[in-house]
This record gives C-alpha cells, structure tokens and sequence, in this order.
C-alpha cells in the first residue's frame, strides 16, 4: 500500500556542488568562507584571502550570481574554476561551490560544519523597497551566522 504523506525517496543521489578543491582542504584546520558574487569588485577576493592568511586558514567559497532570495542563483562554472586557480596562485588550501537552491543556507552550512573564523561576502547596495520585496541572502547569513561577517562592496 503507498503511503500518501511519505516524502518522496529520491531515486538518484543530487550530485554534488563542489566543482574544485585542493588537494590537502580536507586536512585543514580553520576555514574562512566567501560568499563570491560573480560581478563582485576584485576587493572581495582580497579580503577575504587576507583574511585566511590572518587565520592561518583554508578557503571554502561559493560563487553566485544574484543574492535575491527569490531568483534562481546561477554560477557558470567558468567562474569557479577562475576562482580555484586565484585562490591555488595565492597559495591557499581552498574549495570552490556553484550556488545552491539556498544560497544563504549553503554558506551557513560551510561556516557551521568547518567552524569558519570569518563570513566574507559580495555586498550590492539595494534600496529598502527592493530588500522588502526580493529578500536578501546576505541579511539572512548576518542574522543567522554564528562567526563574524564581513561584507565587501
């Protein structure tokens, strides 16, 4: 008999969202994590490897392209790979996402399961009226995370 109230058993694994990572990530000690928006100033990147190299820590990234809670976050993978090969240049331990469905949850998930030091993340200035209506997951990360949050402009 089926059970009508049953999630729904997913037939196939959801493939994962890790599209680069060095070799020795998995061995790292303390991790700064970026929130790298693909139209994002190059400071963002600065900072936040400034920042791993203060933390003597590693880097798990995420890139997106829209931080609306209520559009489709696409990353091109071109993206991830470029941010892979900075990060390797800069001689960082480092693994690198496309943006999940929550792009907010994915980098709370990162923080919380690595202990990240720091959140460094893509800011774009909005109107009030566009953060009422649209959401913002960087309102979302600073409210819910549990380390400090830096947002670059």
């Amino acid at each position: 008999m089926t059970h009508l109230y049953s999630a729904p058993q997913s037939r196939f694994p959801a493939p994962s969202l890790r599209v680069t990572a060095s070799s020795g990530i998995d061995s790292a000690a303390a991790t700064v994590v970026l929130a790298l928006r693909t139209d994002a100033s190059p400071a963002v990147l600065d900072q936040a490897i400034a920042a791993a190299r203060r933390e003597n820590a590693a880097v798990r990234a995420v890139v997106f392209g829209t931080d609306t809670t209520t559009a489709p976050s696409t990353s091109p993978l071109a993206e991830c790979t470029r941010l892979g090969a900075a990060l390797a240049e800069a001689g960082l331990e480092y693994e690198v996402h496309r943006a999940g469905p929550d792009l907010a949850e994915q980098i709370l998930a990162l923080a919380e399961e690595h202990g990240a030091a720091l959140i460094v993340m893509a800011a774009k200035r909005r109107s009030p009226v566009v953060k009422l209506l649209l959401g913002s997951s960087a309102q979302q990360v600073i409210l819910e995370a549990e380390c400090p949050v830096l947002l670059v402009k």
